[in-house]
């Protein structure tokens, strides 16, 4: 197990790490939870604000709603099991210390199975980047891991 992959997974869990200014990894954990009542699938995206404000373009404070949208939707795609792509709704961004939690909902009326997952946030950043998607639907839990260059993944 990767330190980068670890730390993902404890960032996941809520645990906060003591991050030096230049943190030694790139990591990113969501987690997505598909209500089969309402069709439609919650987006949660935890990652290193310094990272995503970079990125986004906001090196002199915090970046607006719509830069860190258009940069997620460029990103980071989900698309039924025929591949067509499904709309993201943005719900928001909150800080948390040294982490940025994106919000997202995507309305999947056909659910989350053979759903094709592509997380490529801060992979055009860093060659180290790791993204680690996790998705709770139909009963079951599937892990997805990103990195740079990697296409699009379909769920079990």
């Amino acid at each position: 197990m990767t330190f980068a992959f670890l730390a993902a997974l404890l960032v996941s869990a809520g645990i906060e790490l003591p991050v030096p200014a230049v943190h030694p990894m790139h990591a990113s954990v969501t987690e997505i939870s598909y209500d089969a009542g309402s069709r439609t699938a919650a987006i949660r995206i935890r990652l290193f604000a310094d990272d995503f404000a970079a990125a986004v373009g906001a090196d002199s404070g915090a970046p607006a709603d719509s830069a860190m949208s258009r940069y997620v939707r460029a990103s980071f795609t989900l698309a039924d099991r025929s591949g067509r792509a499904l709309p993201i709704q943005w719900l928001g961004a909150e800080s948390a210390g040294d982490v940025v939690l994106l919000r997202l909902r995507v309305r999947a009326p056909d659910g989350l199975a053979q759903a094709k997952v592509l997380n490529a946030l801060l992979a055009d950043r860093f060659a180290d980047q790791v993204n680690m998607v996790r998705a709770l639907y139909d009963g079951r839990a599937a892990t997805l891991l990103f990195t740079r260059g990697e296409p699009a993944k379909a769920l079990p």
